[in-house]
């Protein structure tokens, strides 16, 4: 994983995509936002999960990967989500 932290620890970023995650508050325990699921406060794992999902997701190696594709499913059900969702809400973002 290539996800990046800014000194101030209020912002994930990658090398491999333009998403993001931005912390909004301190001290709550929802206090990230996912830029591709901007609606929704997430936790630090939750947003990390996230990143992490984005970055598989900006190639195609998760399809051939047996430990990249468990890995994804790992970090959507963090989010709540199957990869399935997760692979759609992004998908439909690069697009539009």
């Amino acid at each position: 994983m290539t996800v990046c932290y800014s000194d101030s620890d209020w912002q994930m970023t990658s090398a491999l995509t333009g998403e993001a995650a931005h912390r909004v508050a301190d001290g709550w325990e929802l206090e990230w936002r996912l830029s591709w699921l901007p609606r929704r406060l997430v936790s630090r794992a939750q947003a990390l999960a996230g990143m992490e999902l984005a970055e598989v997701f900006a190639g195609n190696h998760y399809r051939r990967d047996m430990v990249v594709a468990a890995r994804a499913i790992l970090c959507a059900a963090e989010l709540g989500m199957t990869v399935e969702q997760a692979m759609r809400v992004l998908q439909e973002r690069r697009q539009g």
